[in-house]
Order: structure tokens, then sequence, then C-alpha cells
């Protein structure tokens, strides 16, 4: 019996040891007003999603709303590196990161006739290739939606 509540403790230790944080969302910089009219802002958008090659999903102009597909950005034996590049990892135990991939959503607004918001949503997702064989939500670092804001407002 003894053995028993020894190995309880035990186990317990090791587990409590490898006990996963929660995930803290990094604030990232993912919304721009810029001084052009909404139509100036509308083209470059969709130059830049063309220039950066992300397949859209769906586009409507007269609600200012463009979707893009899911594109893969990291695969094979560099995909943990390339993910914690743009994303923070969800806390996984004992998480082998295969894959990543991710789809962004612009939303265009016109404040008026000179003045134009922008706000970038990345979803981004690692898949887990050890335990759960599944995708993860990961939180972005603000990487992708600043390389698309800084297109954008170079072909304004």
């Amino acid at each position: 019996m003894r053995k028993f509540y020894l190995s309880v403790v035990l186990l317990s230790a090791i587990l409590a040891g490898c006990a996963t944080t929660q995930m803290v969302k990094p604030t990232i910089q993912d919304t721009d007003v810029i001084q052009a009219p909404f139509d100036k802002v509308w083209g470059a958008v969709v130059a830049t999603l063309a220039e950066m090659a992300l397949p859209i999903e769906s586009i409507e102009k007269e609600s200012g709303l463009v979707t893009t597909k899911f594109v893969t950005f990291a695969s094979g034996i560099l995909a943990e590196k390339e993910i914690d590049r743009i994303a923070q990892r969800p806390p996984v135990l004992l998480a082998i990161w295969s894959q990543g991939r991710y789809t962004v959503s612009i939303f265009v607004t016109s404040i008026d006739e000179n003045t134009t918001k922008i706000k970038i949503t990345t979803h981004i997702e690692a898949f887990e290739n050890n335990l759960t064989k599944s995708w993860h939500v990961c939180y972005s670092k603000g990487v992708i939606e600043r390389q698309i804001l800084v297109s954008i407002r170079l072909k304004i």
C-alpha cells in the first residue's frame, strides 16, 4: 500500500511540473486609418492580396469585406520555428508542430470622403502531430497584419 501512495505522489509531482500555462493574447497593430478615399484604399487592398498570392475566398466591395482561403505558411521540420515567428503557439503538452496555416479578413470602412479605416483579422492555426493530431488556434504576433498594412500604404 505504501508503494501505491508513493507512486501516486510521484506521478502527481511529475504531472504538476508539466502543467501548461494560460495563453495571453499579444497586443498587435491590426488597424490603420489612411488619408485616402475608399476606392483607392480598396484597390490597394486587392492589389496587396494578389501580390502576396493570398487566394480570395470572398470579396464584397459594398460591405468592405474581403476574406482569403487558408494559406499554408509552414510545414516540415522548420514548421515550429516559422509558427513561432508569426504566432504564439497554444500550450499543448508534448506537442510536435508540423504545419501552420492562416486566413485573413480585411474590413475596409469609409470614415469620410478622404479617410478610410482598415481592420485586419488573421486566424492562425498550427497542426500538432504528436498526441492530438489536430489543428490548434494560435494568437497572431502581428507580423502578417503589419506586412499587409505596410504594403497597402505603399500603394496609396
